[in-house]
């Protein structure tokens, strides 16, 4: 511990993305935006999060010498729902950001480095103060879970802050936050009467005591502005050297008290707005730690050595990304992302018009819960618990709990849930990202609309109808795009046309049957389907589909069963008919029927019979969730594809000939060759890395892709393969804590990077390195396992096996 300079460094990082769930589906669908990655939280996973854990410190020569988990030495708040997606889609990660607030704690006498956020990153000061209460609660339940001990700080989402808020943290528990300068008013030493109004001449490297409403008190740290920003926005990481040198300058060389140098930023800046800023971090975390004249430190530890000797008063209702303090959530204030003649006039009546849903909301959730519950607001707060569990012991626990002395009924479980629900989607829908940006129609502001809507219908099942009011209200909200007039516009057409029900759910199940073989029972996204009849006849291209399916929710616990008839009329055109079993006999009459007609009668009959007994409503290709219509359209499409391939493949074989001599004569080919080839060469690619990387050796197929590329000179381009390989690899990789045996997999692998370098298409080898350390973190507790292969292909990527961080330990 340096008690002799008294210079203290802490870098804090707000590591959020908004929640981007389908409200129906509990799950994310493809964001285009994000291409090549899945959605955002994937790309910026790659890019930002993930790399922080796994950073690398690399000699002159490019060698790397340390693998730096930069977790261990910063201070950092993960937004809960972020942390919730990767516990399933990213555990390596998460693995390694739990690993970093571990060890901080065995450096720092048990202050972690990782503080608690508000859940869902709404505008606090905006809120009531009991949806202010449910978010840190919740935001501290999801902290517990992730790092198994109480969080001692708490990030405010946006820094927006007043006293009402801070009394809430006080009260929870919580010790501290983290401001940014501008929002202290005023401040002067402890036991002063004189008060030093702040102009710029803060003292941002000393905590500060600030007295809250009955007698409470919280400490608050000011960033360095500056520094902060320099961060964000300037040059300063372009190199660790220049991070770290921005840091030592933000010491006062007059001041004899403890300083503590600390910035804060969007932890994004490291990896995604700057390439490689986790590496600058790195290294310069690697530079501090060896200078004997400070010590890395965190905000928790700090405070326990040198508690507050000043205090100060607020400038309340401020954020740290709004010059105009909070309006940057509620009015057209002029803070925007900087698109070129767009206005932000449509904030005002989206703020009131969602202000105006969640009172009835209130209203609605309060009477109905409470007849059902014995605190509706307690069993809000403790609702948290089930989100982040739904298994069935602990719903249990929750509807004991809860109900006082009710037992309840099936139909009162779910309607308790549905309410529940309808609060949690009441909360999410004031996700801060939905005022931030220019456009109404963007993502962010389309996804809180689409929590509004799941709680609006959630509202429809007690007999509110509340669509209307919000409608009218976004009526007066003014798009930037003609497409889309007003956030009526993007409401019909982006928001109530997702909506869902679960007769959609059954449908999709049902239309999905026909070409692909489902399991008598399984989970679709957030739903059980029990498939307990299915027959399915097939007829000159079209098809006859008839069944009785039964559906229920994950979520809310709603149940239905149904009947279906699917005509497939060909192509890709498709209708289906649900209707409520009322007898099994009355099923096995007109599935009968149907049989006998779609054999012996027209396909026009058939349907007019379905129509009769079904009614009018039906559902098409187009009402499948958007990732498993297109996965479907793709199978349909597959065998027509394939006859076309194969025509393909045999022109490229009977003028290979023509084609090479092309090449030597340097005549480019023909456009409809050069596309023919590019196609034809990126299957031969996939094919021949799924025979070498399901058997090991087997790497015929790979290597005569390899011969006919160099001697047509690479029709698909080396990057395209690399790429290719790069991501196959990365899949296979994720799959060796689940291997018994890995050896073969390593050595499939293995086989596949000498290849390529053997005809000079040497891999570029960060992403693979990245999977594998991420796989590392994750191998199986519950059955031995050799470190052997592990180490000896660490070497084949070039990693030093002694920098590996096995299971995260």
């Amino acid at each position: 511990m340096n008690t002799k300079t008294g210079r203290y460094i802490c870098i804090h990082g707000h590591f959020y993305q908004p929640p981007r769930e389908n409200p129906w589906l509990d799950a994310i669908e493809k964001e285009e935006s994000a291409s090549p990655y899945h959605d955002w939280n994937e790309r910026i996973t790659a890019e930002c999060y993930g790399p922080n854990s796994r950073s690398r410190i690399q000699d002159n020569q490019g060698v790397i010498t340390r693998i730096s988990n930069n977790f261990k030495q910063i201070s950092f708040n993960f937004g809960p729902t972020l942390l919730s997606w990767m516990e399933g889609k990213a555990p390596g990660v998460l693995k390694g950001i739990q690993w970093g607030d571990l060890q901080s704690r065995k450096t720092f006498g048990e202050h972690g480095n990782a503080l608690a956020q508000a859940y869902n990153h709404i505008i606090l000061p905006l809120a009531l103060e009991r949806d202010i209460v449910t978010q840190v609660r919740w935001g501290q339940a999801d902290f517990r879970k992730r790092f198994n001990r109480e969080p001692e700080g708490l990030w405010l989402p946006e820094t927006a802050v007043d006293l009402r808020t801070l009394k809430v943290l006080a009260q929870e528990g919580i010790k501290f936050t983290i401001l940014a300068p501008h929002q202290a008013k005023r401040f002067r030493p402890l036991g002063q009467k004189e008060w030093t109004e702040n102009q710029g001449n803060l003292n941002t490297r000393r905590p500060y005591w600030c007295r809250l409403p009955e007698g409470q008190k919280i400490a608050l740290f000011f960033y360095d502005g500056d520094l902060s920003h320099g961060i964000a926005f300037k040059d300063t990481l372009e190199s660790g050297e220049a991070l770290r040198q921005g840091l030592l300058n933000g010491f006062e060389t007059r001041e004899e008290a403890p300083q503590l140098v600390h910035v804060a930023t969007d932890w994004e800046s490291y990896g995604h707005h700057h390439a490689f800023g986790d590496m600058a971090l790195a290294y310069a975390l690697h530079l501090l730690e060896q200078d004997p004249g400070l010590e890395l430190i965190n905000y928790g530890y700090y405070l326990a050595r040198y508690p507050p000797q000043f205090e100060v008063e607020l400038n309340e209702n401020t954020s740290w990304s709004c010059a105009h303090g909070l309006e940057r959530w509620r009015s057209d204030c002029g803070c925007c992302n900087g698109s070129p003649g767009q206005h932000q006039a449509w904030r005002a009546p989206l703020r009131e018009g969602l202000d105006r849903l969640k009172k009835e909301l209130d209203r609605l959730f309060e009477a109905q819960a409470a007849v059902l519950l014995k605190d509706p607001w307690e069993a809000r707060d403790a609702y948290i618990g089930v989100v982040l569990d739904r298994s069935a012991e602990n719903l249990e626990r929750f509807f004991v709990e809860q109900g006082g002395k009710r037992t309840f009924s099936p139909a009162e479980r779910v309607k308790v849930l549905k309410l529940l629900e309808m609060q949690r989607h009441g909360l999410l829908m004031f996700t801060s990202c939905g005022w931030f940006f220019d456009e109404i129609s963007g993502l962010e502001t389309t996804q809180i609309l689409k929590y509004a809507c799941r709680a609006i219908q959630l509202a429809g099942d007690f007999g509110s109808d509340l669509e209307p009011r919000l409608l009218q209200s976004l009526q007066q909200a003014p798009s930037n795009l003609k497409e889309y007039g007003t956030g009526a516009g993007v409401w019909e057409k982006k928001v109530a046309a997702v909506r869902l029900d679960l007769d959609q759910v059954l449908a999709h199940y049902a239309l999905g049957m026909i070409y692909r073989n489902r399991e008598q029972e399984e989970k679709t996204y957030c739903y059980r389907i029990s498939r307990k009849d299915q027959v399915i006849v097939p007829q000159k291209g079209a098809h006859l589909s008839i069944g009785h399916l039964q559906g229920s929710s994950t979520i809310t616990l709603e149940g239905k069963e149904s009947l279906f008839a699917v005509i497939h009329f060909g192509g890709i055109d498709f209708q289906c008919w649900l209707k409520t079993l009322e007898s099994q006999a009355d099923y096995e009459t007109l599935k009968k029927e149907l049989l006998r007609l779609y054999k012996t009668a027209s396909l026009g009959d058939v349907y007019d019979r379905v129509n009769r007994f079904f009614g009018e409503r039906r559902y098409y290709l187009k009402d499948l969730f958007s990732e498993e219509r297109q996965k479907l359209i793709e199978v349909i499409l597959q065998e027509g594809m394939e006859n076309h391939i194969r025509l393909m493949e045999k022109w490229v074989e009977e003028d290979m000939g023509t084609m090479i001599k092309l090449v030597d004569l340097g005549v480019p080919w023909p456009k409809p060759m050069e596309m023919t080839l590019n196609l034809i060469f990126e299957r031969a690619l996939q094919k021949g890395l799924a025979e070498a990387l399901t058997h090991p050796h087997r790497l015929d197929l790979l290597e005569e892709f390899f011969s006919r590329s160099r001697e047509l000179g690479y029709p698909l381009s080396k990057e395209k393969i690399w790429e290719a390989i790069q991501e196959k690899i990365e899949k296979a990789v994720v799959r060796l804590g689940a291997d018994p045996d890995p050896a073969g997999l390593f050595a499939a692998i293995q086989g596949v990077i000498q290849t390529a370098r053997q005809m000079a298409v040497p891999l570029p080898l960060w992403n693979i390195q990245n999977s594998f350390l991420d796989a590392c973190r994750v191998l199986p507790e519950n059955r031995p396992w050799d470190r052997g292969p592990y180490k000896a292909f660490a070497r084949e990527i070039e990693i030093p096996p002694e920098l590996i961080s096995w299971r995260a330990e």
